[in-house]
């Protein structure tokens, strides 16, 4: 082989890895939450049960958040554990930031949501019934997960529960 190609092709398989390395670089980075003496998250119900959902409707699931501290309350990394699920932050009705899905499976993202002392919003979880086609019926378990700066909470997990049915 001549000596001018192996150079050439070292360049090129340098550059390559080069490239890759900074498009991995500059991607979205996963939110960082600082623990905050004074931020309180409260919340009633982890787990609902929807009973029977109807097969190829869209399963709608409040779960409601107040922050009862004296301090804001930051909610970041939102995810839920399957990608038939999405999440979203709601206030007043309004859906603020991306809606997230499965953890691992979606993209990355900085956003965080923050609620004032005594404010309360909504995460919104959507479960699509067809999303698994026919096999997708009978008994669903769903998680969605969301970190805080609430020192007492710093990981929550809401859950429903239904039966898929045609």
């Amino acid at each position: 082989m001549n000596k001018s190609f192996i150079i050439f092709a070292l360049v090129i398989v340098l550059l390559i890895f080069g490239l890759a390395f900074v498009i991995a670089g500059t991607g979205p980075s996963k939110a960082t939450i600082e623990k905050t003496i004074g931020a309180k998250a409260s919340f009633d119900a982890t787990l609902k049960d929807l009973q029977d959902i109807k097969y190829g409707e869209k399963a709608i699931v409040n779960f409601p958040i107040e922050n009862n501290g004296s301090k804001n309350l930051e909610i970041a990394n939102i995810a839920t554990s399957c990608m038939c699920t999405l999440a979203h932050f709601e206030r007043n009705g309004s859906q603020e930031g991306p809606a997230f899905g499965m953890k691992g499976m979606s993209s990355v993202s900085d956003w965080k949501g923050v609620l004032k002392p005594g404010e309360k919003v909504e995460i919104v979880a959507i479960f699509d019934t067809a999303y698994h086609g026919p096999s997708g019926v009978g008994s669903q378990f769903r998680t969605v997960s969301l970190e805080t700066n609430d020192p007492d909470n710093p990981y929550i997990e809401f859950n429903f529960t239904g039966e898929v049915v045609k």
